[in-house]
């Protein structure tokens, strides 16, 4: 059988399973999209047109649209033909703290990325679900995804028991890039400090607090991702829920 030349092989089309993470606008019409896949990572592709009200594809290049998407073009640039739309999470952009929340997943689902992260994509796709349709709270979702970002990548701690002594933490900790989260006993004296109400709140032992007091926990724990994965999405805007 003749083998297909390497020039015609690039420009074949492809599928991929992929969530929109970011639309930016590009000359009149277009979109350029940023996609995350569980098979092939992040990848960058353009919505020729989206940005007419009554363009085909337009549903296509929302973000937060999950979908089987086909691609057409050579090497790392491509063009969007067709969707099969399996969910738009639209419903989440009626709640703003929520439409937040799932903005900052994308984010850091994007910013982590680069190669392909099918444990960490799925976790995303159930976070937006779950903030969608299952009454997930919007700080909630996003500091499990943190926790699941990290547990994925190898570097989650446990908020519920000293890392060094083992004894069970019912009260304040302290974060250590060596240890982990431990008791204030075992605790160096160059440790991240961990409010007792603000370990709970991670650790998922007690959710109904303050929204001020859940924001300082959402920060707190984007600042561990940050030191133990490399990466920040901008937790800020939590600042912004009321």
């Amino acid at each position: 059988m003749p083998t297909v030349p390497s020039t015609i092989r690039e420009k074949m089309d492809k599928k991929v399973r992929a969530i929109v993470t970011r639309a930016v606008p590009y000359r009149e019409a277009d979109l350029i999209l940023t996609l995350v896949s569980p098979e092939e990572g992040r990848l960058t592709a353009s919505a020729k047109g989206c940005l007419k009200p009554r363009a085909k594809l337009r549903y296509a290049a929302s973000i937060m649209n999950f979908g089987e998407y086909m691609l057409s073009g050579k090497g790392d640039r491509y063009v969007v033909t067709d969707c099969v739309q399996y969910d738009s999470f639209s419903v989440l952009t009626e709640d703003l703290g929520k439409y937040y929340a799932a903005c900052f997943v994308l984010e850091l689902l994007t910013r982590l990325s680069p190669e392909p992260q099918p444990q960490l994509f799925l976790h995303a796709a159930e976070c937006l679900r779950d903030m969608a349709y299952g009454g997930a709270g919007a700080p909630e979702a996003a500091c499990d995804f943190m926790k699941n970002a990290l547990a994925d990548n190898g570097s989650c701690p446990d908020f519920s028991t000293c890392a060094a002594c083992r004894c069970v933490l019912d009260g304040a900790a302290v974060f250590t890039e060596s240890e982990g989260v431990v008791c204030p006993h075992c605790a160096p004296q160059d440790g991240i400090a961990i409010d007792a109400v603000t370990r709970a709140y991670i650790a998922g032992e007690r959710r109904d607090i303050p929204a001020e007091l859940k924001t300082r926990s959402i920060m707190l724990l984007a600042d561990l991702v940050q030191r133990m994965l490399g990466v920040r999405a901008d937790s800020t805007y939590f600042r912004e829920i009321k």
